[in-house]
């Protein structure tokens, strides 16, 4: 997979990690909160973090049908990132598509305004589910925006969680049903993953949100 767009260490005449970014960096606001939740939602979606000295950033990829959607999202955090627009990562190897954008990307800078974050999501390196995890209608609406799709009937809604262990999909599934009355369940999606299905009789809450 290529990247025909990667991170210029070199912005203005300073390198990134010159002081001159560096103290720009200290300069800025921790999250506020429709950013930390609209954060969480991506993050229980393919939103990755990572930990960078003693801070953590994060790293947002969609695919290449979604390039309006993270364009969106680095409006939300350009004031995070040192990228002066998203990445793209090409196709190499795909018989039809190769040559052309397979997803598009971007980081945010380390911040100690992210350690929150990784502490609520990452145990020993490895993202994990937390038990006190609040589901804010904003975290709900980024979560299917980034992981939802309509299932063959085109009124089921399908979270595709398959990356998450059976325990903790059925966490997800609990909160969602206990926080907000919804009717979730954890289906099979292969014989090794597993899903989350929102029924359509729940479509009317979503619609409130």
């Amino acid at each position: 997979m290529g990247n025909n767009n990667k991170i210029n260490n070199i912005r203005d005449g300073y390198h990134l990690n010159s002081k001159y970014w560096q103290d720009i960096k200290k300069t800025r606001p921790n999250l506020n909160p429709k950013l930390i939740n609209i954060s969480i939602g991506m993050l229980l979606g393919d939103a990755t973090m990572y930990k960078v000295s003693r801070n953590a950033l994060i790293k947002f990829e969609q695919g290449y049908q979604q390039e309006s959607f993270i364009n969106h999202l680095f409006n939300l955090f350009k004031d995070y990132t040192f990228m002066l627009e998203p990445g793209k990562r090409i196709e190499l190897y795909h018989p039809i598509r190769k040559g052309e954008v397979k997803s598009y990307w971007f980081k945010t800078f380390s911040h100690n305004t992210f350690n929150e974050l990784w502490d609520l999501f990452y145990m020993n390196g490895k993202k994990r589910i937390p038990d006190n995890l609040h589901l804010s209608e904003e975290c709900i609406a980024y979560w299917i925006m980034c992981d939802g799709s309509l299932d063959k009937d085109k009124k089921t809604m399908i979270l595709h969680s398959q990356s998450y262990s059976f325990q903790d999909n059925i966490k997800l599934s609990t909160l969602l049903n206990v926080q907000w009355g919804l009717n979730t369940k954890v289906i099979a999606h292969t014989d090794k993953y597993q899903v989350i299905k929102i029924p359509s009789s729940d479509s009317s809450k979503f619609n409130n949100f």
